[in-house]
């Protein structure tokens, strides 16, 4: 039986190289230049499906969890969370720019400047799924020792994370246009 101590090594040695893989994702970017925009951007929305998946099966073990323990309010917002990261993942699967024929007036003409606040952006938006995905593993591991107010408070805590990162995702296409400036 391992005690806390060593759940918390672990955690943090996973959570090190959640963000070792998405700082090598971002370093190998092709910086959406040259022509190479469509591969860079495929490649960044992979990672964030990836992501969502398994944020996705972390809520659907735990919602399992939860229902063995009787907590039903907690199995209904894993359920909307669920959903949520779902459209979160169809949001990356299909958005302006994953077509290779797209229309998209800004593709391959953004200055240097956008094209580094843009690499920035995604890598802050893979870096909350990161985040996000430690608060999943910090809920499965502490879950023998919470009573239910707790958990759905901690649920209701990560839904808001996976939202707001839903929304900081979608700000990306205000990027590709030029219409924001940070």
């Amino acid at each position: 039986m391992r005690n806390r101590s060593d759940s918390m090594e672990v955690g943090t040695s996973a959570f090190a190289a959640a963000v070792q893989g998405v700082r090598a994702l971002i370093s190998a970017y092709d910086g959406y230049g040259k022509g190479r925009f469509m591969r860079s951007d495929e490649a960044v929305r992979a990672e964030i499906q990836r992501r969502c998946e398994m944020v996705a099966r972390h809520a659907e073990k735990l919602q399992g969890d939860v229902h063995q323990a009787g907590h039903r309010d907690a199995r209904t917002s894993l359920e909307s969370l669920i959903e949520s990261t779902h459209l979160l993942r169809n949001e990356a699967q299909f958005s302006i720019t994953s077509n290779h024929v797209s229309q998209h007036k800004g593709i391959g003409k953004l200055k240097s400047k956008a094209i580094r606040k843009l690499v920035n952006h995604d890598s802050e938006v893979l870096q909350s799924l990161v985040e996000t995905t430690r608060m999943a593993n910090e809920l499965a591991n502490d879950m023998k020792d919470l009573d239910e107010e707790s958990v759905n408070s901690r649920i209701s805590d990560w839904h808001q994370k996976l939202t707001r990162t839903r929304n900081m995702y979608l700000e990306r296409n205000m990027y590709i246009d030029g219409l924001i400036k940070r």
